[in-house]
C-alpha cells in the first residue's frame, strides 16, 4: 500500500512539473483565484514581482474589473505582466512605451480573435453586478468551467508574446 502511494505521488509530482505556465494559471483559477490573479500568480516571479503583492494587486480586476463585466481579468492580468516585462518607469521613454502598447494590442487582438471578445460580460454572458445574475453564474459553475479556459487562452497568448523576444 505504501509503495502504491509513493508511485501515485511520483505520478502527480511529474504531472505538476510538466505543466506549463498557462496550465498552471488555469489551475489557479480552478482553485479559487480570480482570472487576473491566476495569470499574475503564474508569471509574477518571471517578471521580478513578489508573488503575494502581485496577487493582491490583481484582486480587484476579476469579473471584468470589480465584476463590472469590462475587460476580462485574464487579459488585464496578462497586460500587467506585459507592462512589467516590456514597460518603462521613464515617462519620456516613448520607444519603450510604444513597445509595451504594441505587445498589449497583440494580446487584445489575439484573445479577441480566439474568444470573440475581450469583455467579461460577453464571454460569460452574465451581469455580475446584478446579484441574481451573479448567483446564476455561480450555480452554473461558470467560474470553474468556462473561466479557466479564458485564463488558459490568455496565458498561451502571453507566453507567445514573451517568448517572441
Amino acid at each position: 500500500m505504501n509503495e502504491q502511494r509513493t508511485c501515485n505521488f511520483q505520478l502527480i509530482s511529474r504531472k505538476v512539473t510538466q505543466m506549463n505556465k498557462p496550465e498552471i494559471a488555469s489551475e489557479y483559477m480552478r482553485k479559487g483565484y480570480n482570472c487576473a490573479q491566476s495569470i499574475i500568480k503564474a508569471y509574477a516571479n518571471e517578471v521580478g514581482m513578489k508573488e503575494e503583492d502581485a496577487v493582491r494587486m490583481a484582486s480587484a480586476l476579476g469579473g471584468g474589473v470589480g465584476r463590472n463585466g469590462h475587460i476580462c481579468g485574464a487579459v488585464s492580468g496578462a497586460a500587467l505582466i506585459i507592462g512589467m516585462k516590456f514597460g518603462t518607469t521613464d515617462p519620456a521613454n516613448f520607444q519603450t512605451k510604444e513597445k509595451a502598447y504594441n505587445k498589449t494590442n497583440e494580446l487584445l487582438e489575439k484573445f479577441s480573435a480566439e474568444n470573440k471578445s475581450v469583455l467579461c460580460k460577453e464571454l460569460i454572458d452574465y451581469d455580475m453586478k446584478n446579484p441574481e445574475e451573479l448567483k446564476k453564474a455561480r450555480e452554473t459553475v461558470v467560474f470553474a468551467k468556462q473561466c479557466p479556459l479564458y485564463v488558459l487562452s490568455s496565458g498561451r497568448i502571453l507566453e507567445s508574446i514573451i517568448s517572441s523576444e
